[in-house]
């Protein structure tokens, strides 16, 4: 017996041992912050801990380890470059990448143009883009890895030409780059998904079909592509859920929203919106339910989703309640709280019950010598404090 149980010992000690030496350590691995989709939050009329100014403020306590990534959707850049400066240092590496809504407004495309001149401006550039997009594409090495940034509405001539798309002009030059690195891990940066997944949390779906799925055959090469070269994983962003998957060999990190609270829209700011509106209107000798509906008339989306939220529109969705329907609910939700008690606390309780706003997110990254680990920061999509929610390795 004493043979057995010394037999058992030494197989568990060598189990322990092999066990441990499969084992990443990270503690002194690379680190860099992965983040995007925080929009017109970044602006100095939204810097308060519920909005994006707290991420931020979140990722320097935890660490924002080397440089930041960001998949799109970071507009106006100007007023984010600026909000990361102040809180992580000026000199803190930011390497944006262009997303649809940072073609709404020209100034936008303009200002990244100028961020990262000639294509070579951002730190540990090894290529910029192809013609007619070399600012806005371009690839970086940093450690033992190599990133590449992609502005997936170049349409061969021109940086803001087409909606998301990998076109064979960027696909080409893609490849170029992928052959030329020698570096171990690969990662590929861009702001639509291959396909969309729904949030890891409350399993909300946004942009099927209208990603780069919308192009079937040119996103089948490009996930081909990354296969052939071991890329490590593809960043993206646009749909505002966090999710990974291994699709077919290609880990997907989508890095959600970094927004703080989703939507600017709660019950509290509506009412409290129209009450200013309508008491200023009173001054001029315009009644409430005149006042209320230049209100709605002003700012129909949002009542709609307000509609939608409180549950006083029955609809697919926000978009097929029809303006009657919208401004009687304005109306109804207005006088409420106006009045206080029960009925306006039945609205509150409604919305947050039924609103499917995703956890503002943020993702740190650790890069050790073979493996990868992703640590998921996230709020509770109420503005309330970031905690570690998810750990994943890439091996």
């Amino acid at each position: 017996m004493k043979k057995i149980g010394f037999l058992l010992l030494l197989v568990l000690i060598i189990g322990f041992i092999a066990c441990s030496q499969n084992q990443e350590n990270f503690d002194e691995a690379m680190t860099f912050i992965a983040a995007a989709d925080w929009r017109y939050f970044s602006l100095e009329e939204y810097r308060n801990p519920k909005q994006f100014l707290g991420a931020i403020e979140k990722m320097k306590q935890v660490g924002a380890g080397s440089f930041m990534i960001s998949p799109g959707d970071i507009d106006p850049p100007h007023a984010a470059r600026e909000l990361i400066s102040q809180v992580l240092g000026e000199n803190y590496p930011w390497y944006p990448v262009v997303g649809n809504h940072e073609l709404d407004e020209e100034s936008s495309i303009v200002w990244l143009r100028k961020y990262n001149k000639d294509g070579t401006t951002l730190p540990n550039i090894v290529r910029k883009g192809p013609s007619g997009c070399e600012e806005t594409t371009y690839s970086f090495d940093w450690g033992n890895c190599h990133f590449v940034a992609l502005n997936q509405y170049y349409d061969g001539k021109i940086d803001n030409g087409t909606d998301g798309n990998i076109i064979p002009e960027l696909l080409e030059w893609l490849e170029n780059d992928l052959a030329a690195t020698t570096k171990k891990h690969i990662f590929i940066i861009g702001h639509e998904p291959i396909v969309a997944i729904p949030d890891m949390d409350n399993g909300r779906l946004r942009h099927q079909g209208d990603s780069l799925d919308k192009y079937a055959k040119n996103t089948f090469r490009f996930h081909q592509l990354m296969l052939k070269y071991k890329v490590k994983a593809y960043f993206c962003g646009h749909t505002h859920n966090t999710s990974y998957a291994n699709i077919n060999g290609i880990w997907q990190i989508d890095v959600g929203h970094a927004r703080g609270i989703e939507d600017n829209w709660s019950p509290k700011t509506l009412f409290e919106m129209t009450e200013k509106f309508v008491a200023k209107r009173k001054t001029e000798n315009v009644s409430e339910n005149k006042a209320l509906t230049e209100y709605f008339e002003a700012h129909k989306k949002v009542v709609k989703k307000a509609n939608y939220n409180l549950k006083l529109a029955i609809a697919d969705s926000y978009k097929k309640i029809p303006d009657e329907i919208a401004l009687k609910g304005l109306k109804l939700f207005y006088f409420d709280c106006k009045a206080g008690g029960e009925k306006k606390e039945k609205h509150f309780k409604t919305f947050w019950e039924s609103v499917d706003w995703s956890r503002s997110t943020f993702i740190k990254v650790f890069v050790g010598k073979e493996k990868i680990k992703l640590n998921f920061y996230r709020d509770d999509a109420r503005g309330g404090l970031y905690l570690l929610r998810n750990s994943l390795i890439l091996d």
